[in-house]
């Protein structure tokens, strides 16, 4: 079953490459060199789909701590799936690390790494929305599947509710609390999120995230331990 964590990672990155190549314009502005970066994600894409499946965990937090750094401050919507993203990607290079450093204690490293990749965003993502409501309500007003919502509910108490319960689930999440049930939940957000937001915000970010959650929502408690982590590689 991990390895669709590691499917859905590798698609990611090379949906991120291909948008890169295809649509070199969005990125304008930004601390990015699309051919350069295209050729990175490409990189990750393929030695996550091959033995070499820890080079390509290196490289994925690589570069997403790069986006966390110098990319996610500019785009508070979008990149806290990049981060989401890095903790999964941590997934695959734990195993080296375990036996570098001969630490028990990460053994059960993945969970965790699993968890807070899909809570984090969530977390950000409600965090923002309790911060800056005028930044989510310019957003909601222009999108043709919200608008009508946010008309019935009132801008203030549509974003007073998504904010309380995207950090309601986020904590739930990281905590372990109500495992199928909450990944479940965040399943289906994610899926909503993609059919109202779509390119580039949702997609194809939400791809791993999305693995993620039906990763947990199988397993039940979301427990990825580095003897499975091995056993599917």
């Amino acid at each position: 079953m991990s390895r669709l964590i590691y499917y859905a990672l590798a698609l990611t990155h090379l949906l991120w490459a291909t948008s890169l190549s295809l649509d070199p314009l969005q990125y304008v502005g930004k601390p990015i060199i699309p051919v350069v970066f295209a050729v990175i994600h490409v990189a990750i894409g393929l030695a996550i789909l091959s033995r070499y499946r820890a080079y390509g965990g290196w490289l994925s937090v690589t570069i997403l701590t790069y986006y966390w750094l110098f990319v996610k401050p500019r785009e508070p919507i979008a990149e806290p799936q990049s981060v989401g993203i890095l903790a999964i990607s941590l997934i695959l290079v734990l195993p080296q690390l375990q036996h570098a450093l001969k630490l028990q204690i990460l053994r059960e490293a993945p969970s965790l790494a699993l968890r807070f990749g899909l809570a984090y965003p969530f977390f950000e993502w409600g965090l923002d929305a309790l911060r800056n409501p005028n930044h989510f309500q310019s957003y909601l007003a222009a999108n043709q599947l919200t608008h009508p919502i946010m008309q019935a509910l009132g801008a203030g108490n549509m974003i007073l509710l998504l904010g309380v319960f995207e950090v309601v689930l986020a904590m739930i999440l990281a905590l372990g609390f109500l495992g199928r049930a909450a990944a479940l939940v965040s399943l289906g957000t994610l899926i909503i999120f993609v059919i109202v937001a779509g390119y580039p915000l949702a997609l194809p970010q939400d791809l791993a995230l999305g693995a993620a959650s039906i990763y947990i929502f199988r397993e039940g408690s979301g427990s990825l331990s580095l003897d499975r982590v091995l056993s599917s590689t």
